[in-house]
């Protein structure tokens, strides 16, 4: 992959996420000689996310996570830049300090911004969203405030960061009211009965959960949120809200480029986009999913680093660095895992699109739902029962078509 004259082909990563690190350490790896650059907005080399809503949040851990630290002094990495334009016939990617980038190859890794309230009041000082660094920087000592002011921390959304958060809070002593204005919590990814346990769980802990409730507005003092205006009628006094009501995939480079965009960039298996040249990873991907049966966009660490990584393969394999990408197989199931109150969740596959559910009782510890489709396996949920999620998800990524008497034959129920 060299340009007239043997000129190594540079290659420009805009992102500084999982999907962007990943692709960075990935090139460095195979031995991709060419120069590679970075842009990200943030003023830290990518770093990891999940600690930032568990022990980044809280204190246990006090420096970030390096996904490329090796990869990144090998780099030019433009920190602290946001990339504002992008030229697809020049092939150059403008920075919002008046640098231009020329690019052969580019890799969108732009991720997405956290939805935040809009609602009036959102945006006092305590309001929060949890996407960054700084954000849980922020969050930590606004959750210190209410503990020493023995305020509540308001959660909107029953989403897996606001679980998490509101979790982490509970142990440390805060009150918590939880509004989301859905049926059931994490509606898009678990199933009725895995939702329902978690639901207990929280109100085990003594988390004030509310479904069906949105918020109205918020109200302050000296320009600080005070009290909540909820959509059951209720006024709540809080010293802090987090609002996780999910993202909203970064898209502008790709409408300048042309691409193909539906809910995200749609990309093949190895990343690429509908232009050549350019390819895409992570939040802002969509792809083809087939224990979905649909293009979706997957917004978690696994399937961020999957494809950060598989874009770095193609992207290398064309310079002769590495070994080609592997030929189309059976795709491995979606994965990500959460940990409340000690409690390790997991979700593989595509349990929500299922049509039957098994569960286990049998164990004693934890619960297990597979989740089938017309007798096919098409996900799992594990609630403390991490064995059995990592065979589950050996067996399911080699091979696609698991009936519920195989999962006896291998002792699952």
């Amino acid at each position: 992959m060299t340009c007239a004259g043997g000129r190594r082909r540079r290659v420009v990563i805009v992102g500084g996420g999982q999907a962007a690190g990943a692709a960075l350490r990935t090139l460095r790896q195979l031995g991709y000689a060419g120069p590679v650059a970075l842009v990200s907005d943030e003023t830290h080399l990518p770093y990891e996310r999940p600690p930032l809503s568990k022990e980044y949040l809280w204190g246990k851990e006090h420096a970030l996570r390096w996904i490329a630290p090796d990869a990144g002094a090998s780099a030019r990495c433009a920190i602290g830049r946001t990339a504002v334009a992008c030229d697809g016939a020049s092939r150059t990617i403008a920075l919002d300090d008046g640098t231009t980038l020329p690019y052969d190859v580019l890799l969108l890794a732009t991720g997405g911004m956290p939805r935040r309230l809009s609602v009036p009041g959102s945006g006092l000082a305590g309001v929060h969203c949890l996407r960054s660094a700084a954000d849980a920087a922020a969050l930590r000592g606004s959750i210190a405030r209410c503990a020493q002011q023995q305020r509540a921390l308001l959660v909107v959304g029953g989403s897996w960061i606001g679980l998490e958060v509101a979790a982490g809070a509970r142990e440390a002593g805060v009150e918590v009211i939880l509004a989301e204005q859905g049926e059931r919590l994490c509606g898009r990814t678990l199933p009725a009965a895995a939702a329902d346990w978690l639901h207990d769980l929280h109100v085990a802990r003594g988390v004030d959960l509310r479904l069906r409730t949105s918020v109205v507005r918020l109200d302050g003092e000296d320009g600080a949120v005070h009290s909540a205006q909820l959509s059951d009628g209720a006024r709540v006094q809080v010293g802090a809200v987090v609002a996780g009501i999910g993202i909203s995939p970064n898209l502008s480079l790709a409408q300048q480029l042309g691409l193909h965009v539906r809910s995200g960039i749609v990309v093949d298996r190895h990343g690429r986009t509908s232009a050549p040249h350019v390819y895409a990873a992570g939040d802002v991907a969509e792809q083809a999913c087939p224990w979905h049966g649909a293009g979706i966009r997957i917004e978690t660490w696994d399937n961020a680093n999957r494809q950060g990584e598989a874009a770095a393969r193609h992207i290398a394999s064309l310079d002769g660095a590495g070994a080609a990408p592997d030929a189309a197989g059976h795709a491995a199931p979606p994965w990500f895992w959460s940990d409340q109150y000690g409690v390790n969740l997991q979700v593989l596959g595509a349990p929500t699109c299922g049509d039957e559910v098994l569960a286990d009782r049998t164990d004693g510890t934890g619960r297990l739902f597979v989740h089938l489709r017309d007798g096919t396996v098409v996900g799992a949920v594990g609630i403390d029962r991490p064995r059995d999620m990592r065979r589950l998800r050996k067996l399911l990524a080699q091979r696609p078509a698991w009936q519920a008497q195989d999962l006896a034959v291998e002792g699952f129920f």
